[in-house]
């Protein structure tokens, strides 16, 4: 059985003031795409399918059209909410849809709900794990200590699933999961406890793969099939250098119960998108000049930092007559590193006149000495500050 591994999709999200549901809807369909040239039995989404509680009407619109289109083509899907999710809007015709092959948990009542397909290997349960935090568990295990342990909580929730280890198990969760006590690597764009939300992922050891949401860029925890998928675009400039990719999963006839995900193969495959997120760093003149848009996509979605030393009027407008997606602009004047000469300068300044001082800070500042004009406006400028004895 073959299927894909999404994650936090986040549709409807605005980066910078830009709306990407274009451009999550071209991904989709490069997704849909891939699914179809390897003929996949399901996705897999885990978690954050809208960037918000209550999403847009596009947002919404925009995900009917995914389930639709995957429907029409006799692919299932099985998601569950993340914490940019609302659970009870993620459950909603959970009845009605599970007939049409589109699996969502119900709202949490202390089991984990799961949904079987099969294929010439025989069944393959998957576990449908919302987004949870101790206060949600917490009731439904009254006699247990978990105060605000994630770890606690949900190996509670998983230890009362009936797992049968002969069968192919996979697990859909939407978490921090930590391994060997190190964090993932995350992105900006992602909000920690400060670690008091993470989970160990030792209580993932009865499932052959656990696809995570959570994390927005593609990576493993501990043992390889424990996996986040990485987000469908890049959210963050933090992201720039990571390419996107979805998880082609594959379960092969298991072998025995006794290394859970030793049927499984998987590999990341990458795909366009509509425009990229980058950043471009230099001189405006270097920047707009055509030897470097000539070798660059000029619609994609930009962060400029700026090195020149001298002030530049209206330099978005500039900029944005060759590059028209400019999401942030940023200015690193190359003289704005302070010397060591010039820290030594400053921890004695009551040894140096107030004139010297400011020279060698003009210099620091912008990588040239002051010009006589300059030095004589400097000299008249502190005469008025500090008086004439000065």
């Amino acid at each position: 059985m073959k299927f894909i591994h999404l994650g936090d999709l986040h549709l409807g999200k605005i980066v910078n003031g830009f709306n990407m549901l274009e451009d999550q809807r071209f991904a989709l369909e490069q997704v849909i795409s891939i699914a179809k040239q390897h003929e996949i039995a399901a996705f897999v989404i885990a978690g954050d399918i809208y960037d918000k509680s209550t999403p847009s009407a596009e947002a919404v619109t925009l995900f009917d059209w995914f389930l639709s289109t995957v429907a029409s083509e006799g692919i299932q899907v099985l998601a569950i909410p993340g914490n940019h999710d609302s659970a009870e809007r993620i459950a909603y015709a959970q009845g009605i849809l599970e007939n049409q092959g589109i699996c969502f948990p119900p709202l949490f009542d202390g089991a984990v709900h799961s949904c079987t397909l099969e294929d010439e290997h025989g069944p393959v349960r998957f576990w449908l794990l919302p987004f949870l935090k101790p206060a949600l568990v917490r009731p439904f295990f009254p006699e247990e200590e978990i105060g605000q342990d994630y770890t606690k909580a949900l190996s509670l929730v998983l230890d009362s699933c009936d797992i049968d280890p002969n069968q192919r198990n996979v697990l859909i969760a939407h978490q921090f999961v930590t391994a060997y006590g190190q964090s993932t690597e995350r992105e900006d764009s992602e909000i920690s406890l400060g670690g008091l939300d993470n989970v160990d992922a030792s209580i993932f050891s009865k499932f052959d793969y656990v696809a995570l949401g959570h994390v927005h860029r593609p990576q493993q925890v501990g043992r390889s099939t424990v996996r986040y998928s990485g987000s469908l675009l890049k959210y963050s400039f933090s992201e720039a250098r990571y390419p996107k990719s979805a998880v082609l999963v594959e379960l092969k006839e298991k072998p025995s119960s006794e290394n859970p995900g030793n049927c499984v193969e998987f590999q990341q495959i990458p795909y366009p998108v509509m425009h990229d997120l980058r950043e471009i760093k230099g001189p405006i003149e270097t920047l707009i000049s055509p030897e470097i848009t000539a070798n660059g996509n000029i619609a994609d979605y930009l962060h400029v930092t700026l090195t020149d030393e001298q002030a530049i009027l209206d330099p978005m407008s500039r900029l944005r007559n060759v590059y028209p997606n400019i999401m942030q602009l940023d200015y690193e004047r190359v003289g704005s590193r302070v010397s060591s000469q010039t820290l030594e300068a400053i921890s004695s300044a009551e040894d140096i006149d107030p004139f010297t001082l400011f020279e060698g800070f003009f210099k620091d500042q912008m990588s040239k000495p002051m010009s006589e004009t300059q030095a004589e406006i400097a000299r008249k400028a502190l005469e008025n500050i500090l008086g004439k004895e000065a």
